[in-house]
């Protein structure tokens, strides 16, 4: 049965640690949509990897990883990652990159710089020039992984897109980019990428006939999505279950199960509503305890109890059929903790999230508490060893969204994983 993993808040979830201790059960690993704004953090044997662009699968020889088309890729970024996992003593033999991916270019990452500076509202963006390049393919301007690989045609068709991104640079009081200043490092990055080069929707179609198991990556989070998140403070493509059928060429007919990671408490990096967020040392104690920095950005994450109101929603979207809970252990020493159960709008409760910014930027949350366990829980290998009181905790949960949690993870090594 393939599996799609995706993340149910607004990111950095995770995902990175769930596929990898979920993906030795599958022949392939396919990422969809999203670019390098995302970071999914794996160990390896005891080392911390980062991977922005490459799929979770990567450090397992054996398991075939895909890049597809719905997936903005920036070359020279990719080509890091590749040679990192050189460094770790693995190779790369077992990585596709789709021809039709488009590609990020430094006038990308420049204007979303002077962007966001020019913005009325604040996005929060990474600056990592994600949205421009989604918004040259919906434009039809985009370049893809392909036109990089012969000179004169990537010259042709860059010229122009540069021209056209120095005339919006100069209207908003930037600097104009050369395109020699970049084009043979990205002839060079066509060159070295060559190899991985393929159409990964006939490839996935080919895999999917065959019967291979795949796994699918999904970046970013379901709150975050263009369409169903919190609009405007959202991503450019789509991290709910549509984004594998658009990102991939494959049909509804590849769809086995579908797993949602989300934390055992919530976070958010960048602007925008965030119903349960904590301030002052109470929100310093959990932020700190969870490590809460960005693995892309490196900021602090704003950080809140568990949204249940939330999560049932992402749940409901995408038709999650069960939970892949992490961090669980960032509470070993808590006193207390709570839940968001419902929302007060205007005197009067809901438990229906609506993301649109004027409903629910007037939401108060509504909470419960549970008395913490004030236990090590990351040395607990088996569900029924749980203390009484996590349990109660976690059977809360599922009660509420109405799906169980089937994974539990205690601690940021493949190994620290509960399975119910």
């Amino acid at each position: 049965m393939n599996l799609l993993i995706l993340g149910l808040q607004w990111g950095d979830e995770g995902k990175g640690k769930a596929i990898d201790s979920l993906a030795d059960g599958y022949e392939v690993v396919a990422r969809y949509q999203g670019g390098h704004n995302a970071g999914h953090t794996i160990y390896h044997k005891g080392k911390k990897v980062v991977l922005h662009l490459l799929p979770s699968g990567m450090l397992s020889p054996d398991i075939k990883n895909v890049i597809a088309k719905g997936v903005v890729v920036n070359p020279i970024q990719l080509i890091k990652e590749i040679e990192n996992i050189h460094s770790l003593g693995l190779n790369s033999d077992n990585l596709f990159l789709s021809a039709n991916a488009p590609v990020i270019f430094p006038f990308h990452q420049e204007l979303d710089t002077y962007f966001e500076q020019s913005r009325y509202t604040k996005i929060g963006t990474t600056k990592r020039g994600i949205g421009l390049a989604y918004e040259d393919l919906i434009g039809r301007r985009a370049l893809f992984i392909r036109d990089l690989i012969d000179k004169d045609t990537f010259y042709k068709k860059i010229k122009p897109l540069n021209d056209h991104y120095n005339t919006l640079s100069k209207a908003f009081g930037g600097k104009a980019i050369k395109v020699d200043d970049y084009f043979e490092e990205y002839l060079e990055a066509g060159q070295y990428l060559k190899k991985y080069i393929v159409n990964t929707t006939y490839l996935l179609n080919e895999y999917m006939k065959n019967g291979k198991k795949i796994l699918f990556e999904g970046a970013q989070g379901v709150l975050l999505d263009i369409n169903h998140g919190t609009y405007p403070f959202v991503t450019s493509s789509n991290p709910t279950i549509g984004g594998l059928f658009s990102g991939t060429g494959l049909s509804h007919k590849v769809m086995g199960e579908v797993t949602g990671i989300c934390k055992a408490y919530t976070t958010r990096v960048g602007e925008g509503s965030f119903p349960s967020e904590l301030f002052g040392e109470e929100a310093e104690l959990l932020r700190e305890k969870g490590n809460e920095y960005g693995a892309t950005t490196g900021r602090p994450r704003r950080v809140g109890w568990l949204d249940l109101v939330a999560l049932k929603y992402a749940v409901m979207i995408n038709g999650i059929d069960s939970i892949y809970l992490t961090k669980l252990d960032i509470f070993n020493d808590f006193e207390e903790i709570k839940l968001v159960t419902d929302y007060e709008i205007d005197g009067k409760i809901t438990r229906e999230f609506d993301p649109y910014p004027d409903v629910i930027n007037s939401v108060k949350p509504v909470l419960k508490s549970f008395e913490g366990w004030k236990q090590n829980v990351s040395i607990i290998k088996k569900h029924e060893d749980f203390p009484k009181k996590a349990k109660e905790y976690l059977s809360f949960i599922e009660e509420y969204i109405g799906i169980p949690i089937t994974y539990i993870s205690v601690g940021k090594n493949r190994d620290e994983t509960v399975k119910k």
